[in-house]
């Protein structure tokens, strides 16, 4: 019995691993074929899993929405906050969005105008006798009034801004029919505005008639000069002038405000003045008596 004792193995340490089943152990797999494939399935698995988180990002990021359809079924409104949003958010994009936007044009200011219009008559309250101009359908329909007032005398800045300042010596000017179409559909608007009960209510309107008049002198003048300066103005352009001129002048509710434009036309162009905008105006044509 010792002898068989003595000759049985020594069992090994449960601790104890084959050195190359660790991966951190250098080991020769060849010598060890089932710890070699113990290896190589574990290096698989971990390299795989790898590989699937990858495919995993991948897939998520193609099942994201296209931008252009997330835009598309936006409204024009949600459009425009978004835009400000990011312009606010990013002030250096402004420039860059201004570059991109198109220039405005006597057509796409005018039809502004009209929609902020409509805007406004949207706003009164609901009347079965008609829209009603008291002071608290004044405070209601305020913002949109003013909102139209502040777009029309942007509008009025922006385009009579070259040749059409006091003094100005800029030889670039454009031609005064595009300054004369926005005067005509931009007072058409304005005349348009409702007249309050209350005066004072009224002011609005009144300011924007007057800036409005001084944008007819200005054009007026401009016009004089850029004949003078060897220009022609046809004959009928001068008598459309003229009329669109007198009938603001004579429908407006407020004469005043366009007489110095009358007088300033007929002094320029007195033989195409019509009898309407000229039938209050004392200036003497050159050559002529009042």
């Amino acid at each position: 019995d010792e002898a068989m004792e003595s000759s049985s193995p020594t069992p090994e340490p449960a601790a104890r691993r084959p050195r190359c089943l660790d991966s951190r152990l250098p080991g020769p797999d060849a010598e060890d074929p089932v710890a070699a494939v113990i290896n190589s399935v574990s290096a698989g698995r971990r390299a795989g899993g790898g590989r699937k988180r990858v495919r995993a990002a991948d897939s998520a990021s193609s099942k994201e929405v296209c931008l252009d359809k997330l835009l598309e079924p936006l409204e024009e409104k949600d459009l425009r906050l978004l835009l400000d949003t990011l312009v606010a958010q990013n002030p250096q994009l402004a420039a860059q969005v201004r570059q991109l936007v198109p220039k405005p044009t006597v057509n796409s200011a005018c039809s502004q105008l009209v929609r902020l219009e409509r805007r406004l008559l949207a706003a009164f309250p609901y009347n079965k006798a008609g829209p009603a101009l008291d002071e608290y359908t004044y405070h209601r329909v305020r913002p949109a009034l003013e909102e139209l007032r502040d777009t029309i005398v942007m509008y009025l800045d922006h385009f009579t801004h070259y040749g059409l300042q006091p003094l100005a010596a800029s030889t670039t000017l454009s031609h005064p029919a595009e300054w004369f179409d926005l005067l005509n559909q931009a007072t058409d608007v304005a005349a348009r505005m409702p007249k309050w009960d209350r005066p004072e209510h009224n002011a609005i309107r009144r300011d924007t008639l007057r800036q409005l008049a001084a944008g007819w002198l200005r054009a007026i003048t401009a016009a004089a000069r850029w004949t003078e300066g060897g220009h022609i103005v046809g004959r009928d352009m001068l008598t459309r002038w003229a009329q669109q001129l007198g009938r603001f002048y004579s429908g407006a509710g407020e004469p005043a405000l366009f007489e110095p434009a009358v007088q300033a036309f007929r002094c320029s162009f007195g033989e195409h003045c019509s009898n309407a905008a000229a039938s209050r105006s004392n200036c003497v044509l050159p050559g002529t008596a009042a």
